[in-house]
């Protein structure tokens, strides 16, 4: 299903497949003044196809390489039309890991890049790194209207679900550098058009900050993972199990696990002095 929503000089096409719908994802990519912010996902090639039919792109803005955003790259090289993105989403859509079984049912597998890339370059686009969600994430920015395609760096203020690779402190320090450039308005791959966003990136950052707070404080009395994720945020979610704990609760407490190192000694003298930050959700 395509759906195309209009926003005064940006065009949303709303992207899902018969399996996305049944576990509720959609993804978007987004047109403005020829340009086209990623390219979909593979079991949704065809709505590419049309869109790029319809609108004839100059070039295509990628920013990162997950299926649900990059998935038809190749169709996009095939066709000649330029491409803008970092050479670390390049390396990474030339030579694409093996997903999990529930991403290729949900997005479909993206065919590797193997096509001539032209490069791609805007007068009034840039893409900015962002990273946090994925190691290459970047948001696109139209400084001269005030207007950032985010790519999945938002998604919601209190996102307690993550896949393996994600940083959360990353995120928390992205966010802030994020909002300090006073967006306007922001396009987000899957929630769509988000008015005054900065007030909701920042309260992001704010709860994710909280967040790894309190699960430092319950890492540092030895609390386990699963203790965590049911104290913290009310056991799994539906993902974590669908996935097979590959997009899950669980991988938030790991990853803030994973990233301790010396904030592990603030962790535990926080514990000791009996801090307790507050978590809301």
């Amino acid at each position: 299903m395509l759906r195309v929503e209009l926003h005064g000089d940006v065009t949303r096409f709303e992207m899902s497949s018969a399996t996305s719908r049944l576990v509720g994802y959609t993804a978007s990519a987004y047109l403005i003044r020829g340009t086209l912010i990623d390219c979909g996902f593979h079991a949704a090639r065809a709505h590419l196809d049309a869109i790029i039919e319809r609108e004839r792109p100059d070039g295509v803005f990628l920013t990162h390489y997950h299926e649900d955003h990059a998935g038809n790259v190749e169709r996009v090289a095939r066709r000649g039309i330029p491409i803008a993105a970092s050479a670390e989403t390049m390396n990474y859509v030339r030579s694409p890991a093996p997903i999990r079984l529930y991403r290729r049912m949900t997005w479909g597998s993206a065919p590797p890049l193997r096509s001539v890339v032209h490069a791609f370059q805007s007068d009034r686009l840039r893409l900015v790194p962002s990273p946090g969600h994925s190691p290459d994430h970047h948001v696109v920015w139209d400084e001269s209207e005030g207007t950032l395609f985010g790519g999945d760096l938002f998604l919601g203020v209190k996102v307690r679900i993550a896949h393996p690779g994600e940083d959360p402190r990353v995120l928390a320090r992205t966010l802030r550098a994020v909002a300090a450039l006073g967006p306007a308005r922001l396009f987000d791959a899957h929630r769509g058009y988000v008015p005054n966003p900065v007030p909701l990136l920042v309260a992001k950052a704010d709860w994710t900050e909280e967040m790894i707070a309190a699960i430092e404080q319950r890492i540092a009395v030895g609390a386990a993972d699963s203790v965590i994720v049911r104290e913290l945020f009310g056991g799994e979610s539906f993902p974590g199990y669908f996935s097979g704990g590959d997009y899950s609760r669980t991988n938030f407490v790991r990853a803030v696990r994973r990233g301790m190192g010396s904030n592990g000694e603030r962790a535990t003298a926080a514990a000791s002095q009996g801090c307790s930050p507050t978590a809301d959700g």
